[in-house]
């Protein structure tokens, strides 16, 4: 397997986490910009790649994927949002780098089979968007019914209130004075049943999901919310979504063909 890491120190953390599990053989390390050549030259089954945040492993997969093995990306926090960008742009493993010691070597040696490796903490949020469909769809349906309440200047006035603009610009934007922009967000509040301008940004939020599938639907199973921001481990009882893999009881090592 192949390590990238902008620090060599974190390059060096992850060696030690596989040379003490002493199932895989590490054939090659660099930076991630050398990915290219760490491939072509050590021919990697696996490829492990630590980076500071979701945003930077995703620029990565996007330039690198079509030419590489599985890769497995360590990453310091997620969101639901970045677990289903970065499982749809070929991350075949996710983990959190504060508990990679713990997962990194099960989670190599099921990529290595050909499985999906989850951090307990992406897992869980599978799990929970496998298990409660109805449920979110009975959310966005009542959010989409909320907002035919609205008037279209109701509409507007949300539209500027959920991308955060204050009284004074959607007054300008809309050509109002702010007496009537207040009395326009009094309105919507009673309309919405919400009591502050986060309730009424979460109703649109809500409102503008995708309904949750059928729990069969291979294609729709990613689910509606974007916000929620996972920094530890999940309870025990969601460590393990269907389809993903999960820490073998008896696992086998991984043969790793040396380079050439």
């Amino acid at each position: 397997m192949g390590i990238l890491g902008c620090q060599s120190l974190e390059r060096a953390g992850v060696r030690r986490i596989l040379e003490e599990d002493g199932r895989a053989r590490i054939v090659g390390e660099g930076a991630v910009d050398q990915t290219p050549h760490l491939v072509r030259s050590t021919r990697p089954d696996v490829l492990i790649a630590s980076h500071q945040d979701p945003a930077e492993a995703l620029s990565a997969l996007r330039a690198y994927h079509a030419s590489e093995p599985a890769r497995i990306v360590l990453v310091s926090r997620l969101t639901e949002h970045a677990i289903r960008s970065l499982l749809r742009h070929g991350a075949r493993g996710v983990l959190l780098r504060g508990d990679c010691v713990e997962h990194l070597p099960w989670a190599v040696r099921a990529t290595a089979a050909g499985s999906v490796a989850l951090a307990p903490t992406a897992a869980g949020f599978v799990v929970d968007q496998y298990v409660t469909p109805g449920q979110l769809a009975e959310e966005v349906a009542a959010a989409r019914k909320l907002l035919t309440s609205l008037s279209p200047r109701e509409r507007e006035i949300l539209e500027l209130v959920g991308g955060g603009a204050s009284n004074s610009v959607m007054a300008k934007a809309l050509c109002i004075s702010s007496h009537t922009v207040k009395d326009h967000i009094r309105a919507i509040y009673t309309k919405l049943l919400v009591n502050n301008r986060i309730q009424a940004a979460r109703i649109l939020w809500q409102a503008r999901s995708q309904p949750a599938p059928k729990p069969s639907d291979p294609e729709h199973t990613h689910g509606s919310s974007e916000y929620t921001e996972y920094w530890g481990a999940a309870p025990e009882a969601r460590r393990h979504p269907p389809g993903a893999a999960t820490a073998p009881s008896a696992p086998r090592a991984v043969q790793v063909p040396r380079p050439g």
